[in-house]
């Protein structure tokens, strides 16, 4: 069975974002595979040098918009993420949903 881990959105921990061409805010995606990163290995008690985390550009910063990342663990299995997001402002929610056996 695999761990669930939860990041929950903490006061101050807000991700970084950009304007898209029509004027929306989109997340920097890079921040916030850096802080899923960090979290998530240090949950886990593993070097966060060891694992990647994988999410899409253009994400809209907008409360509800719930997406998916990928986190490569050291052993070189993936793990899906969900985040979510919990404002306007960049605060997040992620995930790791237990796998289900079809």
């Amino acid at each position: 069975m695999r761990p669930t881990f939860i990041v929950p959105a903490v006061a101050g921990l807000a991700l970084a974002f950009g304007a898209a061409a029509c004027g929306d805010k989109t997340i920097d995606h890079e921040d916030l595979q850096e802080k899923l990163g960090a979290e998530l290995s240090r949950q886990a008690g593993v070097d966060p040098d060891q694992v990647s985390v994988s999410c899409p550009e253009g994400q809209k910063v907008e409360q509800g918009n719930a997406f998916d990342c990928e986190l490569t663990a050291p052993n070189g299995d993936t793990v899906r993420v969900v985040v979510t997001l919990t404002d306007d402002e960049g605060g997040f929610t992620a995930t790791v949903p237990e796998e289900t056996e079809s």
